[in-house]
């Protein structure tokens, strides 16, 4: 008897597996393929079901900055990579931070002529998180996406226009919740949004701290 049930808990599995196989990988239009996962999974990269390159965070975030960036921006990023070429065509201007050598030199002569591509290296509250103060002009847009997280955070409050907002990914760890707390009590709100990321295989989050007015219209 229990090696009938085991029999039928298998197939019971298998059949389940298989219909998620042909749900979500056999279907070229099943949301794998349409968010470019499929794509970025083969390429071992962030890409779009286009191949252009996009963002290491969840697809509902891709999604919101792709409708609502423009060319009226200017956007400031802490960590570089495959973000730094979709937020170059689409706001103004682009002040991207690296701390990696290696990454930065890889990236400096790729990146366009809106993109301010700055060096330095990584520390605890030192001089990574203020290199956003020292621009000594003020963003739109503000990512926090490398090091030392909640220190850039506290530094971006007064590197942000009146309309600025900022962008914590992988605001799901808990090391970062103090960012998002400070951030409140200064009078932001909170919008989470989660999702599947690119060659990702569980939930990651991403969290906009933003005021009335902002400009991403939320």
């Amino acid at each position: 008897m229990n090696i009938i049930k085991k029999v039928s808990a298998f197939l019971s599995i298998f059949v389940l597996h298989y219909r998620a196989y042909k749900v979500l990988i056999r279907n070229k239009r099943s949301y794998l393929y349409s968010t470019g996962w499929m794509q970025s999974l083969a390429q071992g990269k962030p890409v779009d079901i286009s191949q252009n390159a996009i963002p290491w965070m969840n697809f509902n975030i891709v999604e919101l900055l792709d409708q609502r960036l423009n060319k009226s921006l200017s956007l400031f990023e802490f960590g570089s990579g495959y973000s730094t070429y979709f937020y170059a065509n689409r706001v103004r201007c682009v002040t991207s931070l690296e701390y990696d050598k290696h990454w930065y030199q890889l990236l400096k002569p790729q990146v366009s002529e809106s993109v301010d591509l700055v060096f330095q290296q990584e520390d605890i509250d030192g001089d990574y998180c203020r290199v956003i103060v020292e621009q000594k002009k003020k963003f739109d847009v503000v990512v926090v996406d490398g090091r030392d997280r909640v220190n850039c955070i506290k530094q971006s409050f007064t590197a942000l226009s009146e309309r600025g907002v900022i962008l914590l990914d992988d605001s799901q760890r808990e090391r970062y919740l103090e960012g998002i707390v400070l951030a409140e009590a200064k009078g932001f709100r909170v919008l989470h949004m989660s999702g599947l990321k690119a060659t990702g295989g569980r939930t990651h989050r991403a969290t906009i701290l933003y005021r009335d007015g902002n400009c991403l219209g939320i």
